[in-house]
């Protein structure tokens, strides 16, 4: 297994990567010869498919071949592997950059008409003679003008967009942005015209593309240095690209390059205070360093120590961030920095850091004991309330209760009183008397 297929199989043991052609091409080295147009097809189809993004008119687009060696059938595939690869790469980039046009520019997207560019394709597949007849000659040239016309049209766009725009979007796109798809970023920055801002966003999907989010909004490599270089290497060889360096002295001068990102590294890692990077100008000095690089930063070597750099410092920074927040307040710190160092910040670490908003969202010490004394009167103040109000309640009742019976009992002395002086002494036709026929007729009645 090569570098490349190395570096596929551990993507994918990440969770980062769907199916490829190398599990495609183990089938069709157990298949025979006579069924290599099947896989062919499958071939187109996983080629160009990542991110839910299927190239149209690509499926099913390859016929039979002529019967042949298994050397010269595997040179055909891998022309057209590359082929696809190529369009499928563009056919992503378009879908990133409308997708920024659209949701952070807010602009209609100047989608590129890509008709041209897959009867090219098509036409391509279709070859059935070697690759050194006129015919396949003619084909790949028409092939090559078509995608070289695409990649330019999306390069001016794509000047109109920012690196924190590439950013944001990459990390908040929803679903996450596929390892492929990162890959053809990669690809197409790496392949077009040398600029400050195409280096920049190269150096933020590589970094994206070798790392991965942990806890703490910091983010982990995915591999070690010496690693990456092996699979940037291979990456530069499937995407064609040609060394916009020179190779002379080249070995001496990447060295003292990547000895420079190292100290970066060990400065960062040296602090003790956010103030202290703040007032070295530490943030400054890295995007001057890599600015300084020029065409050298596409150097493997010197990518992947860029990559390492800018996982380390953004992990150090939220490090100097909670030591902050455990000797101040959001408020105060705002009032000291603002927002005036999120942009370098966030360039120099490859991830967006935004300094007043990683202080908000690290856990306060003191906030596990604060709600729990709030809520306790709350919580007892409801049964106890309730618990008062019965008793009260009751020696109402019972307040009530004794008055009706002193009423009552006096009420029943005077009726007493009165039967009695009625019955003894007052004559008949009186009004006592007429009192003791009615409380008889009513005992009666009882």
């Amino acid at each position: 297994m090569n570098v490349f297929e190395d570096l596929i199989e551990e993507l994918r043991d990440e969770n980062l990567l769907e199916d490829t052609v190398i599990d495609l091409r183990k089938e069709r080295n157990s298949a025979s010869l006579a069924e290599t147009a099947e896989p062919n097809v499958e071939l187109a189809r996983t080629a160009s498919a990542s991110n839910g993004l299927v190239a149209d008119d690509v499926e099913g687009q390859i016929g039979d071949s002529n019967q042949s060696g298994p050397e010269q059938q595997d040179e055909r595939d891998f022309y057209r592997k590359r082929a696809m690869d190529e369009i499928s790469s563009l056919q992503m980039v378009e879908h990133v950059l409308s997708g920024i046009e659209r949701e952070h520019m807010k602009t209609v997207p100047a989608t590129y008409d890509d008709l041209e560019a897959k009867k090219a394709l098509h036409k391509f597949l279709q070859v059935q003679g070697e690759p050194t007849t006129s015919e396949y000659a003619e084909a790949e040239f028409k092939l090559m003008h078509e995608t070289e016309a695409w990649s330019s049209a999306l390069s001016a766009r794509d000047t109109k967009i920012s690196v924190s725009n590439l950013r944001r979007f990459c990390e908040n796109s929803r679903p996450i942005l596929s390892s492929q798809a990162l890959m053809a970023l990669g690809r197409f920055y790496r392949n077009t015209s040398y600029s400050e801002l195409s280096r920049a966003k190269f150096d933020l999907v590589m970094t994206r593309l070798f790392s991965r989010d942990s806890a703490g909004e910091k983010r982990r490599l995915l591999f070690g240095r010496a690693e990456m270089v092996g699979h940037i290497k291979t990456l530069y060889a499937n995407w064609a690209s040609i060394a916009l360096y020179s190779t002379e002295d080249g070995s001496l001068k990447t060295r003292a390059v990547v000895a420079g990102f190292d100290e970066r590294v060990a400065e960062a890692e040296a602090a003790q205070t956010f103030e202290q990077l703040i007032t070295g100008s530490f943030f400054d000095k890295v995007h001057e360093f890599k600015e300084a690089t020029g065409e050298m930063f596409f150097t493997p070597e010197i990518v992947a120590a860029a990559i390492e750099s800018n996982t380390k410092i953004g992990n150090k920074f939220v490090d100097l961030i909670s030591v902050e927040r455990e000797k101040t307040n959001p408020d105060s710190v705002e009032q000291k920095y603002g927002y005036e160092y999120d942009q370098i910040i966030s360039e120099a670490a490859g991830k967006t850091l935004h300094l007043v908003e990683l202080l908000k969202s690290l856990p306060d010490s003191d906030a596990g004991t604060a709600p729990a004394d709030d809520s306790k009167p709350v919580v007892e103040s409801k049964p106890v309330s309730s618990e008062r109000s019965e008793p009260r309640f009751s020696r109402d009742m019972f307040r009530v209760n004794k008055w009706l019976l002193a009423i009552t009992i006096i009420l029943v002395v005077v009726s007493g009183g009165l039967y009695f002086w009625a019955d003894k002494v007052a004559p008949e036709g009186t009004i006592a008397s007429t009192a003791k026929n009615f409380q008889v007729e009513n005992a009666g009645l009882e």
